[in-house]
């Protein structure tokens, strides 16, 4: 969920079991580099505001996990930030938290509250309002991923400066809604409150819903209808146990609504795919879990390496 309220942009993100992997090493200062990448630059700006009180002290990171897509909503900047932080500071031996590393990846640009624990009532422009909401329920997400990319940061720019009030009053009720749907693990006012915000997303300057989406969700009785308001990535909220396959939503979506354009390719679980919901939060990765490159470790051996993961938002 995403919209306005109490004076800030706040958000609910739905963080996804999709990890983003790190691996940390202090090095000396001459080969102190995090790559050369865009996707790097955000992260070699985390380090520096990391580092501020330490400049006797570099880390090098090594990012893995590349199966959270780009600029489609997915947070893969978040994930990227937060997975890099949290490693760094544990290789430098910083008693560093989730609220740190959220606090650090701020400095940088717009993030997501999946850097918490839990799920979390966020203000993910300026971290003033970080309230947690309970540990996420028993709740899995057809996600459909359209064409396109939505950089964030632009996004958030052009937001608009004033809204309507019916729109304020829909945000506020449907954030009301989900924390309590939350608390009392009533699935039904979560579905809700997301279906409410992604349609109050018009206000934002977000596209409508693909053609066909709210007939899928009908036909598959899903709980709700959720979008990730800068990126691309649409979902559907479903009980656990009673999930439909991703082949069965992509069919549904192509062939049993009448839509006049495909909006996804037939049958493509690569374009839908099913995760589970899961509480934010940087996680230590056992080594087995590690898809990085060896050129790291060809380098020769660390003085001190750390590897944690993160997961992003829908």
């Amino acid at each position: 969920m995403q919209g306005f309220g109490r004076g800030r942009w706040l958000q609910i993100a739905a963080p996804v079991d999709l990890y983003r992997t790190a691996r940390a090493e202090v090095v000396p200062l001459a080969r102190s580099d995090a790559g050369a990448s865009r996707r790097y630059a955000k992260v070699k700006r985390g380090l520096e505001i990391l580092l501020r009180d330490r400049p006797d002290c570099a880390v090098r990171v090594t990012l893995g996990g590349d199966e959270i897509p780009r600029g489609s909503g997915f947070g893969s900047s978040t994930a990227d930030l937060g997975a890099a932080l949290r490693a760094g500071m544990d290789a430098l031996g910083l008693r560093g938290s989730c609220e740190a590393v959220a606090g650090a990846a701020l400095q940088v640009e717009p993030t997501s509250g999946s850097l918490l624990p839990g799920l979390v009532l966020f203000d993910h422009r300026g971290g003033t309002i970080r309230e947690p909401l309970g540990p996420p329920p028993a709740l899995n997400i057809l996600c459909i991923r359209l064409p396109g990319v939505v950089d964030t940061v632009t996004f958030n720019r052009g937001l608009p400066t004033r809204l309507p009030e019916h729109a304020l009053r829909a945000w506020r009720d449907a954030f009301r809604l989900c924390a309590d749907g939350i608390a009392h693990g009533d699935l039904g006012k979560i579905g809700a409150a997301a279906t409410a915000s992604a349609a109050a997303a018009h206000h934002l300057g977000c596209p409508p819903a693909p053609p066909g989406l709210e007939a899928c969700a009908r036909a598959t009785t899903a709980l709700g209808i959720l979008r990730a308001h800068s990126g691309t990535v649409w979902g559907l909220l479903y009980p656990e146990e009673e999930t439909p396959t991703p082949e069965e939503v992509s069919d549904i979506l192509n062939h049993g609504v009448a839509v006049t354009v495909p909006v996804l390719p037939a049958r493509s679980s690569a374009t839908v795919a099913s995760v589970q919901l899961v509480g934010g939060g940087c996680r230590v990765a056992p080594p087995s879990e590690m898809r990085l490159s060896s050129q790291l470790d060809a380098r020769g051996p660390p003085e001190v390496r750390s590897e944690a993961d993160a997961a992003p938002p829908l």
